[in-house]
């Protein structure tokens, strides 16, 4: 019988087969055809879908960020918090806590830190910045309307700040640094952050 499946729900069998396989197997032993007899589909069908391995471990990436632009999002344009507020939201929602960390994160991160993934996550972390520079832009524009910030240049003052977080972040995740070292990078730029807005350091304690 010709699959009639809708292409989303397609999609998505064949990128939780993959992740299973992944986390089963590793990345570098799974190979497509596993994905393909794992989800009893047709060669032709999985690469209509996706180019390649790749292709799935990239929409994977993006998959497990989804929810987390949805929410910096959210903060960014929230009428209700002042700037500052949304700076300490934004930077608390980027923080993956221990007791958040899934087996398919850890997998995926594992996989992600992979020399030849190395161009894939760059990427991913370059259209990932863009979007996180436009929220972080909208904050330090507010910032400014309300007086409280006085930056000459919100959009690259925000792309700026933005790179380094991601791409430091990125670095930290793929050294294995345990908490105390992350604490120290966290803390490092939450001072760049209070300097840059002229904001106290009290603001990021609870």
């Amino acid at each position: 019988m010709r699959d009639v499946k809708e292409s989303e729900v397609r999609q998505a069998e064949i990128m939780d087969a993959a992740l299973s396989l992944f986390i089963e197997k590793g990345y570098l032993n799974t190979t497509t055809q596993d994905i393909i007899d794992r989800v009893k589909i047709s060669r032709g069908l999985l690469y209509y879908h996706f180019k390649n391995k790749e292709d799935i471990l990239y929409r994977l990436i993006e998959r497990y960020s989804e929810p987390m632009l949805r929410k910096l999002s959210s903060i960014a344009y929230d009428p209700e918090l002042s700037a500052p507020e949304k700076i300490k939201a934004f930077i608390e929602s980027t923080l993956v806590l221990p007791g958040d960390v899934t087996k398919e994160m850890t997998t995926l991160q594992k996989t992600v830190n992979l020399g030849q993934n190395r161009y894939l996550i760059d990427q991913f972390s370059h259209n990932f910045i863009n979007k996180l520079t436009e929220y972080f832009s909208a904050i330090i524009e507010q910032g400014n309307s309300e007086n409280v910030f006085h930056v000459a240049y919100p959009r690259e003052t925000a792309s700026f700040l933005v790179t380094g977080y991601v791409f430091v972040s990125n670095e930290v995740k793929a050294a294995h640094m345990d908490a105390d070292g992350q604490n120290r990078y966290i803390a490092a730029f939450k001072a760049v952050l209070a300097r840059t807005f002229g904001m106290d350091m009290n603001l990021f304690e609870d």
